[in-house]
């Protein structure tokens, strides 16, 4: 009689045709508002959008060829895998490039750069995953749950903070403590993780306060008109730019304000430049796709009875929610700007890798749900 357990199944078509839109829709969006930033840095105008598809179609292969590999392999170098992504974590903080908003958070490699944290947030996703699973019986103990919770925070989210990359220390600190939530830490060892987390948020706030270009940049968040010719300029523009887009958008690629306006329109601030040629209904699909997205993966994830793939498809999910919220909220001035990027759409090599590195783990995942 055939192994029940080891019987592959059909892999989850619609998170991979959601993945894929994202991404031949984001190749259009960094094409449309990165040729003239191209031009004005006197390249070729298709400079950008060459590096993005040529990463897409190696995004898209390794998820093909990832959704094939048994993720049990991540089990069992789940450790190994978090230790080199924190060695690469190390590394930038000594080499790393400054010339980049006076952080350490990018090692140039000549044609391609690439940011340690991104690496690092699937390493930590994969080490806590399987620290849970190998200690689900005995997770709700302060031994096995609050304590080895505080280490992974402690980690991963300090290396990141010392870059310094606030909006990233956050969302690791949630990836973290979510899955550890669900994995079956107790009530009361996750509020003290919260606490504990908010107390990580207010030190940030107080300690960029302390900085004059952190402090500087919350002000001209809290009124970016009142410094518009410096601080609030790029915020001023996108709310500009999604508001000038109205219900149905000037038309792709018409937009105005990625003429020497938005200085990061092809990637932290992406999202304005479709709502402003796009309109309420393009930026609307876009929000759409994400929550369809994220709502399938967890749908999956509780029928997988593998806790380990269980955990796995639920940290990535919060991890593109999580990431994809906080962008748009950018763009809209609802928190301030962070630098993190928008999943699928925004222009980076090692952010898109990464996030379809994940989609193929979820996809093999899929095809194993009776799997325990």
């Amino acid at each position: 009689m055939k192994n029940k357990s080891r019987s592959k199944g059909k892999l989850d078509y619609k998170i991979l045709i959601t993945t894929i839109i994202l991404v031949v829709f984001g190749n259009i969006m960094v094409f449309s508002s990165s040729w003239p930033y191209a031009v004005r840095l006197g390249l070729n105008p298709y400079n950008f959008i060459i590096k993005q598809a040529l990463f897409s179609i190696i995004g898209i292969v390794g998820m093909y060829i990832t959704s094939f590999i048994d993720y049990r392999v991540y089990r069992k170098y789940g450790y190994v895998i978090y230790i080199l992504t924190i060695i690469l974590s190390i590394i930038v903080l000594f080499t790393g490039d400054l010339s980049r908003f006076a952080a350490r958070r990018w090692i140039d490699l000549g044609p391609i750069t690439i940011m340690p944290s991104d690496f690092l947030k699937l390493g930590t996703i994969m080490a806590v995953c399987k620290y849970i699973a190998l200690n689900k019986n005995r997770i709700y103990t302060i031994a096995y749950g609050l304590i080895p919770m505080i280490f992974f925070l402690g980690i991963s989210c300090f290396l990141v903070y010392l870059q310094p990359d606030l909006s990233t220390t956050m969302v690791m600190g949630a990836i973290v403590l979510s899955i550890f939530i669900v994995g079956g830490v107790s009530l009361k060892q996750s509020a003290i993780a919260i606490f504990g987390l908010g107390g990580i948020g207010v030190f940030g706030i107080v300690n960029a306060r302390s900085s004059y270009s952190r402090s500087s940049r919350i002000e001209a968040w809290l009124d970016p008109l009142k410094d518009f010719s410096n601080k609030g300029w790029q915020l001023a523009q996108s709310l500009f730019a999604v508001s000038y887009g109205g219900i149905f958008g000037v038309g792709l690629g018409k937009s105005r304000h990625k003429f020497s306006y938005l200085s990061e329109a092809h990637n932290d601030f992406i999202f304005a430049i479709i709502a402003e040629e796009l309109g309420f209904i393009g930026g609307m699909t876009v929000v759409f796709l994400y929550l369809y997205l994220v709502y399938s993966g967890m749908k999956l994830a509780f029928k997988i009875q593998d806790s380990f793939g269980k955990l796995m498809i639920i940290g990535i999910m919060l991890l593109i929610g999580i990431q994809a919220f906080i962008n748009i909220s950018v763009a809209l001035g609802i928190v301030p700007p962070t630098g993190l990027t928008l999943p699928f759409i925004s222009y980076g090599g090692s952010s898109l890798l990464v996030f379809l590195f994940m989609i193929g783990i979820v996809l093999n995942i899929s095809r194993y749900k009776d799997r325990r």
